[in-house]
């Protein structure tokens, strides 16, 4: 088993991966207002083709860039709207670690002061 030596890189690339994507998610939750093309709640009447279906996806076509990852059925573009949903799971996902470390702390220093002197 390696051993970590304080100043030694000995990071594993599955473990600079890792932070390479938490620190992305991060950069694109706090910039998501300059990184979004339109705003994640405006509908768009050219965002429904002439039958009322989502326009798909251009990302891989010559179509219009208006829309790169198309739009949802309301007609609102989902580039901007997965951005934006970034900064909300990044809030979710660090208050349920922030209760959990709380949590465990106080039942950690509560079963250590009362316990069983046997």
């Amino acid at each position: 088993m390696p051993r970590w030596h304080g100043g030694s890189s000995n990071a594993t690339p599955g473990a600079l991966l890792g932070i390479a994507l938490v620190l992305l998610l991060v950069l694109v939750a706090v910039f998501a207002p300059l990184l979004s093309p339109h705003d994640p709640t405006e509908q768009f009447r050219d965002g429904l083709t002439l039958t009322g279906e989502p326009v798909p996806s251009t990302l891989f076509t010559d179509g219009s860039w208006r829309f790169p990852l198309g739009t949802d059925a309301n007609g609102r573009d989902l580039l901007s709207r997965i951005l934006y949903g970034a900064r909300v799971s990044l809030v979710v996902g660090v208050l349920a670690n922030l209760l959990a470390v709380t949590l465990g702390t106080l039942i950690g220093a509560s079963a250590a002061f009362w316990r069983d002197p046997c």
